[in-house]
């Protein structure tokens, strides 16, 4: 690939719609900071009203990141061709997906969304490794998107999971197999692309969107929290390895749709506040917790975000 990058996912509960609807109950949390298990130290204010599922009481029973000890097969020769080393974003409003370039700040046209009549509007997207995006629309069906010609074929899931975001995360840092995890309001699942089975794996502390990366590192925005957080899930059990606080993001209540990535060892959150003409701002979030506004005004209404996890962890 041209350029290095880092896996992302897609978009958020409810974004949608990916979007986030309604006003949800903000759960405060410390200000913006890494803080690994178990609870912070006394120094770092505890939140009110943390939720059982906030940290682990104790270290997970697996952590997934962890190589297994077998060898792991050679990728297929067609392994990562066909797509773009950026981040793929859809467009709710006129149903299209764009490539955004972070190092620029550049968001191109990619091509038109032509998937369904009677499904509603595009919800939430994830990117695979074999050039094809997974979308889920509003009415949570969920469509296969080959990305070099936009061809569009509706899948076999029909699981009554409710809204999900979505994200691929390698089983661990050293081997090409991935699999795809999906977050309703409260729970963390693996969706078989295969066979169309979800498997749930645990609770998770609040309404979430997913990314993931080559790294073996599955992550959750909490939008809804105060303040909003970035979680390292286990792919296990859904527990919270650690969590980056993130002082100054947008306030819940006013969040319209939102999506989330992962690209060059940072965070990318793409966020469309309430409001007449409003469009979708683009934050960059590093892993010290630090928060800045790259783009504002896209003039997009962007409800998902992908990028495979072909990339690196780290650029």
């Amino acid at each position: 690939m041209s350029r290095l990058i880092v896996l992302t996912c897609i978009l958020f509960i409810g974004c949608g719609e990916e979007a986030l609807y309604g006003i949800p109950d903000a759960a405060p949390a410390p200000e913006g900071q890494e803080i690994p298990n178990p609870e912070p130290e006394e120094e770092t204010p505890e939140p009110p009203n943390q939720t059982e599922f906030d940290e682990p009481e104790s270290e997970p029973e697996e952590n997934t990141d962890t190589p297994p000890e077998e060898d792991t097969p050679p990728p297929p020769p067609d392994d990562c061709e066909g797509i773009s080393d950026l981040i793929y974003v859809i467009d709710k409003r006129d149903e299209s997906l764009y490539i955004f370039d972070p190092e620029t700040g550049a968001m191109d046209f990619h091509g038109s969304l032509d998937c369904a009549i009677f499904a509603g509007t595009p919800a939430s997207m994830s990117v695979a490794r074999d050039g094809y995006a997974y979308i889920r629309y509003a009415d949570n069906t969920v469509y296969k998107v080959h990305l070099e010609t936009m061809e569009c074929t509706e899948t076999a899931y029909q699981t009554d999971f409710g809204a999900f975001g979505m994200g691929y995360a390698t089983a661990h840092a050293t081997t090409w197999q991935d699999s795809l995890y999906v977050a309703n309001a409260n729970t963390l699942a693996k969706l078989n692309t295969e066979t169309w089975e979800l498997d749930p794996l645990g609770a998770l502390p609040s309404q979430s969107e997913l990314t993931g990366n080559g790294n073996g590192e599955l992550w959750a925005i909490l939008p809804l929290e105060t303040p909003a957080r970035l979680a390292h899930i286990d792919k296990s059990n859904a527990q919270v390895l650690s969590s980056i606080y993130l002082s100054g993001f947008p306030d819940p209540y006013g969040i319209d749709t939102f999506a989330f990535a992962t690209w060059g060892g940072e965070f990318w959150l793409f966020v469309r506040s309430y409001g007449m003409g409003n469009s979708t701002d683009i934050y960059r979030a590093g892993t010290d917790g630090s928060l800045e506004m790259v783009v504002q005004g896209t003039g997009l209404n962007i409800v998902g975000a992908g990028v495979s996890t072909c990339a690196p962890g780290q650029e």
